[in-house]
């Protein structure tokens, strides 16, 4: 505390004031008053000596009547700050009848003589005096300055006096948070917004040094001393620490010069930024989020960019092989037809024979070739049925052993439970095997082959980047090696056609080009993990199907046949369709042949009989082959269609798939594959021509319904259409047949009269084929008795035959000899 002079009344009693000047003392405050008896007050206000007590007048708790008192000094000295100070007890009832008091001015406080309260009573009551005081001297100042250019006037100046007084009055009671310092950093000023923002009373603050106040006040002292007239601001923003919470606080510092020489009033306002700050932050990390968002998906859009870019790229070559295939295939045709057709001409001729065996093996290669280009272009023409990807590979495993070798081990990993996928099961197997053979090459020194198979779910995270690809679930087949590995560079161009690492000769470069082909006509995606020296994992993601697996039917074997019926033969290329038709000719088909479809529609429209139409897909001329079936149909009812191509574009072909009852012979082909298809198609349009016989009572079972010496079938299958057809081809063999869904039934049939044979399925509803047989056996030993299964061979007794799903006309044609083979 300063030390200035504090007018301090006591009561006019020795015993009194020695009693008040001994609590003054005490506290140490004793040295700064100057002792009043109230006797001599009166003298004291008619000499106004108010400003040499420095402007505090102290109302000693002595003093009997200390309000009437207090209103004697407020009457003579306006100015003066009044303190009155009493006893703790005494407290309540001074305030109670201040309530009812005069006012005594604006500059007055009420304190308890007992430390610590009576201190910060002194200070604030000799700060705002001091604060008053400068600010009068200054106003006189300003004064002064006017008065040197124009006089004032009284009543201007008292203006001037009463405008100070409502600033000083409205900064004290403001909310905002204001305080002032002098040079020293001691508060002249504390409002009570800042009492309120800081938690530190005015009473508290006044007169005490701003850095003892809280640590958030060193940085406002440090920056209050470095302010200057030539820079009188400085804003200072901090973290503090107010009510046990982090707040941001800034401070407005300005610097006003007084009038006395070296004097220095800092007025500092505070505000409280901490929803600015945060603000702040929100938004900068809001800023930061969007950029690493910007930076994400720009990296995103440019991989993307770069995926179009490869697709583009490969579309656009495999437009061009698609279009080169086409040619190819026709001049494979050719000279592969041609080459057959002197087969037997050569035959035990030597050299020529070696010549021409070396030859139909050249055009078997470039048929690989042509089919792997059509498969990357997207064109070759699928069939796809809905397959398990762990059976394919079961039933590859050998022909994968073999392929391999023995210095490369192969390990399998099949989740449970795959799921059913959509593909066309031969393509599927080509794939499966390029990859293999791919992994081979990269293991020269041997190596573990590894194949898995899972159900996955692709998300819209991983499809943003793989263009025509939707999220979903997929069936996942990865085959991976432990061999050599790929740098980035290759493997962004490893699925590119004719793209190979391999010594010249050694590789077509088509391998892994007619697998992403496959993938992508499948709706499915292809992806390649790679590094050097740790081997190689090629991913392939097939989309998920819905419906029962579907095990194809075995390819036909057995001799090939030909037969009498006519068969209209429509190519536009000439040396292919005098190949095709001597080819005909020579297993005793009658052949017609037009060069383009309108000339093929001009032969039907003449009323000859045609029994099969055989047309290439890409013809010239407005007539399209797909509307020349469509009106062959109509023109000639039960005629049978095979289309052939080497490039199938968009006519029969949609989504990659082969339109429905669409039968197509892809070229180059084989005499015996067109053989084999074109007896195929005769014979089942034959069977479907024919009216279904009704079913014969059990009673008329040993009539003759068939030619004498057939063999009498009993047919046991729950399935409508299966029984339907198998019924008919049985009967195409010269067969009686009894055909019934269920084992109650097959009891009747089988006790009502006798059989050379019971084909039955082992799933029947309510009782077991297994069963069937084994009570059929009792019945007549002699009967033999066939057990059909879908899950391949069944496990039956030891006399009981085999006959695995799906079967056709040849494989029943088997049976049937065998079993006449045991009647005779």
């Amino acid at each position: 505390m300063r030390m200035e002079a504090i007018l301090a009344i006591a009561a006019s009693g020795p015993e009194a004031a020695e009693a008040d000047a001994a609590r003054l003392a005490a506290q140490g405050v004793g040295a700064l008053c100057a002792f009043v008896p109230q006797a001599a007050l009166a003298q004291r206000l008619a000499v106004n000596e108010p400003a040499e007590a420095g402007g505090v007048v102290m109302l000693l708790p002595s003093l009997a009547n200390p309000l009437a008192v207090a209103r004697t000094v407020h009457a003579a000295w306006p100015q003066a700050y009044l303190l009155i100070v009493r006893a703790e007890d005494d407290l309540p009832r001074l305030r109670r009848d201040l309530g009812i008091a005069p006012m005594l001015g604006r500059q007055w406080s009420l304190a308890a003589v007992a430390e610590p309260e009576l201190t910060t009573a002194l200070r604030q009551a000799l700060a705002s005096s001091r604060q008053r005081r400068q600010l009068r001297t200054t106003l006189a100042s300003a004064n002064a300055r006017l008065r040197e250019t124009h006089a004032v006037s009284l009543g201007e100046y008292h203006r001037l006096v009463t405008s100070e007084h409502h600033l000083s009055n409205f900064l004290r009671h403001s909310q905002a948070a204001v305080l002032g310092l002098d040079a020293a950093g001691t508060v002249l000023f504390w409002s009570e917004g800042a009492a309120e923002l800081l938690g530190v009373t005015v009473r508290r603050a006044l007169g005490r040094p701003l850095a003892e106040l809280g640590d958030w006040a060193r940085e406002i002292v440090q920056a209050a001393t470095s302010l200057a007239p030539e820079h009188p601001r400085q804003l200072v923003e901090q973290m503090v620490h107010l009510g046990g919470q982090e707040r941001a606080l800034e401070a407005m510092l300005l610097l006003t010069p007084a009038v006395a020489a070296g004097a220095r009033g800092t007025s500092v306002v505070l505000r409280d930024v901490t929803a600015r700050r945060r603000a702040q932050d929100q938004l900068r990390e809001a800023n930061l989020q969007l950029q690493r968002l910007v930076s994400e998906r720009t990296e995103a859009l440019e991989k993307s960019q770069l995926a179009l870019l490869q697709v583009q790229k490969l579309e656009a070559i495999g437009k061009l092989t698609g279009g080169v295939a086409h040619d190819f295939n026709n001049v494979l045709q050719v000279i592969g037809s041609n080459l057959q057709l002197l087969q037997p001409l050569v035959q035990d001729a030597g050299e020529s024979e070696r010549l021409l065996r070396a030859a139909l093996a050249a055009v078997d290669r470039g048929a690989r070739l042509s089919s792997q280009l059509l498969a990357f272009a997207r064109r070759q023409p699928l069939d796809p049925v809905p397959l398990n990807v762990g059976r394919k590979l079961h039933e590859m495993d050998d022909l994968l052993r073999r392929s391999l070798g023995e210095h490369i081990e192969v390990e399998s990993s099949l989740a449970a439970g795959l799921w059913t996928t959509l593909a066309d099961g031969g393509q599927l197997e080509n794939v499966i095997l390029n990859l293999a053979i791919n992994a081979r090459d990269a293991m020269p020194e041997g190596g573990r082959l590894t194949l898995e198979a899972a159900n996955v779910v692709l998300d819209e995270e991983y499809t943003r980047t793989v263009p025509d690809l939707t999220p979903g679930q997929y069936v996942m087949l990865a085959v991976s090696d432990t061999g050599q590995g790929m740098p980035p560079e290759v493997a962004a161009q490893a699925f590119e056609p004719f793209f190979t690492t391999k010594p010249e000769g050694k590789g077509t470069g088509l391998g892994l080009s007619m697998a992403y082909g496959f993938a992508k006509q499948s709706g499915g995606h292809i992806r390649i993990y790679s590094e050097p020296g740790q081997g190689t994992t090629v991913k392939l993601y097939l989309p998920r199907s819905f419906e029962k697996e579907v095990i194809p039917p075995r390819h036909p074997t057995g001799p090939v046949q030909g037969g009498s019926e006519t068969i209209l033969v429509v190519e536009d290329d000439l040396a292919v369709q005098a190949v095709v038709v001597a080819t005909l000719q020579s297993l005793g088909y009658r052949v017609l042949r037009a060069s383009d479809a309108q000339a093929a529609l001009s032969i039907l429209q003449s009323g000859v009989h045609v029994d099969l139409l055989f047309t290439d897909v890409v013809m010239p001329g407005p007539l399209r082959s797909p509307e020349l079936a469509q009106r062959a149909r109509q023109l000639v009812p039960g005629i049978a269609v095979l289309f052939t191509s080497g490039y199938t574009q968009n006519a029969i072909v949609h989504g990659g798939r082969l339109d429905p009852g669409v039968e197509l012979l892809s070229k180059p082909y084989r005499q015996e594959d067109l053989a084999r298809k074109v007896r195929h198609l005769l014979l089942l349009h034959r069977q479907q021509a024919r009216t279904p016989k009704p079913a014969e009572p059990a009673e008329q079972a040993d009539e003759p319904s068939s030619p004498a010496g057939a063999l009498r079938v009993l047919l046991v299958e729950d399935e409508a259409e299966l029984r339907e057809v198998t019924q008919q081809m049985l009967e195409l063999l010269g067969c009686r047949v009894q055909a019934v869904a269920s084992a109650e039934a097959a009891d009747a049939a089988l006790r009502a009269g006798s059989f050379h044979l019971l084909l039955t399925d082992i799933s029947l509803p309510g009782r077991s084929g297994l069963e069937l047989a084994r009570e059929a056996r009792a019945l007549n030993p002699e009967m033999q008795v066939v057990v059909s299964s879908g899950y391949g061979k069944a496990d039956t007794d030891a006399d009981t035959w085999n006959l695995p799903k799906p079967y056709g006309l040849p494989e029943l044609q088997s049976l049937i000899e065998r079993v006449q083979a045991t009647v005779a």
